[in-house]
């Protein structure tokens, strides 16, 4: 989700400033990794009351498979102290998501007593106004947001749970998780086995080919984000379709509900930023320097955030009816 950074206040411990460089895939393992792009900043989020520095890094496409993989990342130990103390109600919002309002149109059509599984469901934000007709269960690592999720009648279970029972699922939900696994197949096939005949897989996530600016991929917004470890576009959708042996249905949309006012001032920072860095000698941005605001422009370390784009899947990887 969108959270560079958390203002909450509290003692914020030493900051671990080492990265851990990606050599090959996360999905297919691969080492014919090719670098998409210019390299981006590094930066510095605070969440909780700690730091996480993300180094300097580059965005790396692999030839086999099609996915994005940001390199360095942190490492393993910062990753669990970041998720540690995520606050899963910054996500929690008065208006569905666009990602969310296809999700459950898609819920709202099984039959009542389905049995359901959110992988990753945070305070079970998705489920609102459902557990009463169908049997939702999640999986969630962090305690406050586990908590949140069984008042709203989650049955939050161990993955390792899922992943050692016969328990077949109707619909299995993984919303804004994707781009956090390390590691993704060994998830992927796990849950792809829990499905029941006739069941599917939502993974809900950024799509990398909304980013028609090749050159700034690494700036975009989703990779401004310490968790954010890799980016899927529609190659490495039908890779993970031929992968799993399920058929596969994908629907774009924006993450966010965004009114024109943002709309208006995102695509005027972006004008902005552009200009600054293709042409800054030239006339537009000796015009812009002369604008209160936009000529701070000039000093952008890293592309603005442009949630108004269609940057985002739902995809449903469907198992056939035996």
């Amino acid at each position: 989700m969108c959270q560079s950074a958390s203002n909450h206040r509290g003692t914020v411990t030493a900051v671990d400033r080492s990265g851990v460089p990606v050599t090959s895939c996360p999905a297919c393992h691969g080492t014919d990794l090719e670098q998409v792009g210019n390299g981006a900043s590094a930066f510095t989020s605070e969440i909780g009351g700690r730091q996480f520095f993300q180094p300097a890094y580059a965005v790396h496409a692999c030839a086999t498979c099609g996915l994005y993989c940001k390199s360095p990342i942190l490492s393993p130990d910062q990753l669990d102290a970041y998720y540690a103390v995520l606050d899963g109600g910054t996500f929690e919002f008065d208006g569905d998501f666009p990602t969310d309002r296809i999700l459950r149109r898609r819920l709202q059509d099984l039959r009542r007593g389905s049995k359901v599984l959110d992988f990753g469901c945070s305070t079970g934000r998705i489920w609102k106004g459902l557990t009463s007709r169908l049997q939702c269960f999640g999986v969630e690592p962090n305690a406050a947001a586990a908590a949140a999720a069984r008042a709203r009648g989650i049955e939050i279970i161990a993955e390792t749970t899922v992943a050692g029972s016969g328990q077949r699922y109707d619909a299995i939900v993984l919303a804004d998780v994707f781009e956090h696994l390390s590691d993704p197949m060994p998830v992927l096939r796990m849950l792809a086995d829990r499905l029941a005949p006739g069941g599917w897989l939502a993974i809900v996530t950024g799509n990398a080919d909304a980013i028609t600016h090749r050159q700034r991929l690494a700036e975009f917004w989703y990779f401004r984000i310490p968790g954010h470890l890799i980016m899927l576009g529609e190659r490495h959708l039908a890779w993970l379709s031929r992968q799993l042996g399920l058929a596969i249905e994908v629907h774009h949309c924006s993450h966010y509900r965004i009114g024109w006012r943002d709309r208006v001032r995102q695509r005027v920072q972006e004008l902005a930023y552009d200009a600054f860095q293709t042409a800054p000698s030239g006339p537009a941005a000796r015009v812009l320097r002369f604008v209160p605001r936009l000529s701070n422009a000039a000093t952008w370390t890293a592309a603005p955030a442009l949630t108004y784009r269609r940057d985002h899947v739902v995809a449903l990887f469907s198992r056939r009816q035996d």
